[in-house]
C-alpha cells in the first residue's frame, strides 16, 4: 500500500504492464497464464502488500472481437495474398485483424506475442521466426487459439497450414529430369526455416531416384534481415549466378527456391551469354505475376496463398469457437507452371 490507499487490482496490473484480466487469473489460480507471468504477479502482489480478498469478484473473460496475424515480411507477395484472405474471412465472422511484421527478429517477435496476450485477443495467425517455440507457447499458454501458416513448429501443440514445399521442389526437379537435365543446380536462400528445409527435401529426393544425376546446391545469402531495404530481392542470386558461371561447372539446369533467385539467375545466365532454355533450363518457384511475362516465360511452382489463408482463418474460428481435438496438419499440394524457361 501506498500512503494508506490499499493497491488495487489496477495498480497491481499498471506496476507489472499488464491486462487486468490477465493479472486477475494469475492471482485467482486460473489456466490460460503461463508460469513465468504468474509467478511475477505472485511475486508484485506480495511486495507490494496487495490482499485479493479486498477485491470484488473478477469478471469472466471477455472475448476481444480482434484476431493477429504475423508475418516476416509486408514485401513479398504470399504475405500480401495470406493476409487479404485472412482478413476477409475473420470480417465475414464479425472480428477485426491486427497485423504485425516482425521482419524475422526475435526481439519483434517477442513483442508481438506480449500484445496479444495483453489486449486478450481472441486467436492468432502466424508465420513464426525461424523454428522459435518461444513466445508463442505463451500465448497458448494464456488461452489464446494459434494456427500456424507456412512454417512449422513441431514442438507447438497446435493447427498448421502450408502448402507442400517437399511435393512442388519434387516436382520440378523432376520435370527438369524428365527434359533431360542431369546436373541441376538448387539456388536457395540461406535461411534455417522449414519451408526451406522441406523444399532441399524434395530436391534432394527427386535427384536420387535418377543414377546419373548430379546434385549442386548454391545457398543463396538472405537480405531479410536488413530492415532498410526491400527484401526478397534478386541481387544477390543474380551475384550467386555469376559465382557459378565463374566456377565453369558443367550444369544443364538451376532450379530457384524463389523466383526472385529464378529472375537474378535469369540475369546472370544473359549477361554471360548462356541461352535459356537452349543450354539451360530454368524453374522458380512462387509464381510470381511477372514469372509468365519474362523472357523466357518462367516455369515455376504455384503457391495458392489465398488458400492457405481460407483454410487458416476457418480452423482458427472453430478453435475459437472451442472446437477441441488434436491439432489439425494440413498441406496443399502445389501445383507446377511449365513455361518455355524449362521446355524449349
Amino acid at each position: 500500500m501506498t500512503g494508506g490507499r490499499r493497491t488495487t487490482l489496477g495498480d497491481l496490473a499498471t506496476r507489472l504492464g499488464l491486462s487486468v484480466n490477465t493479472v486477475s487469473r494469475a492471482l485467482a489460480g486460473k489456466d490460460g497464464v503461463s508460469e513465468r507471468t504468474r509467478a511475477l504477479v505472485l511475486d508484485e502482489a506480495r511486495r507490494v502488500g496487495y490482499v485479493a480478498a479486498a477485491e470484488p469478484p473478477a469478471p469472466e473473460r471477455v472475448r476481444s472481437r480482434t484476431v493477429a496475424v504475423t508475418i516476416p515480411s509486408a514485401t513479398h507477395l504470399f504475405s500480401s495474398e495470406l493476409i487479404g484472405a485472412i482478413e476477409a474471412g475473420a470480417r465475414a465472422a464479425g472480428y477485426s485483424l491486427d497485423v504485425f511484421t516482425t521482419e524475422e527478429s526475435g526481439e519483434q517477435e517477442q513483442a508481438a506475442a506480449r500484445r496479444m496476450i495483453d489486449n486478450d485477443l481472441a486467436g492468432a495467425i502466424v508465420i513464426p521466426v525461424r523454428n522459435r517455440t518461444e513466445p508463442w507457447a505463451e500465448v497458448l499458454a494464456a488461452g489464446i487459439p494459434l494456427v500456424l501458416a507456412s512454417r512449422e513448429v513441431p514442438a507447438l501443440p497446435c493447427d498448421f497450414v502450408t502448402v507442400d514445399n517437399t511435393a512442388g521442389a519434387y516436382a520440378a526437379v523432376r520435370h527438369l529430369l524428365a527434359q533431360g537435365c542431369r546436373t541441376i543446380v538448387q539456388f536457395e536462400e540461406d535461411l534455417g526455416i522449414s519451408t526451406i528445409d522441406h523444399r532441399r527435401e524434395g530436391y534432394a529426393r527427386a535427384m536420387a531416384e535418377v543414377p546419373d544425376a548430379v546434385a549442386h546446391t548454391i545457398l543463396v545469402p538472405t537480405r531479410r534481415f536488413e530492415t532498410a531495404e526491400p527484401r526478397w530481392r534478386a541481387t544477390e542470386a543474380h551475384r550467386a549466378g555469376l559465382a557459378l558461371l565463374d566456377r565453369r561447372l558443367d550444369y544443364d539446369a538451376i532450379v530457384a527456391g524463389d523466383d526472385y533467385f529464378a529472375l537474378g539467375a535469369l540475369a546472370a545466365l544473359t549477361e554471360r551469354g548462356v541461352r535459356v532454355p537452349e543450354d539451360v533450363r530454368l524453374a522458380g518457384y512462387g509464381d510470381h505475376p511477372y514469372s509468365a511475362w519474362l523472357n523466357p516465360a518462367l516455369t515455376s511452382v504455384r503457391i495458392p496463398a489465398r488458400l492457405i489463408g481460407e483454410l487458416a482463418v476457418s480452423l482458427l474460428l472453430q478453435r475459437i469457437a472451442g472446437e477441441t481435438g488434436p491439432p489439425v496438419r494440413r498441406l496443399i499440394k502445389p501445383e507446377l507452371i511449365t513455361r518455355r524457361s524449362s521446355t524449349g
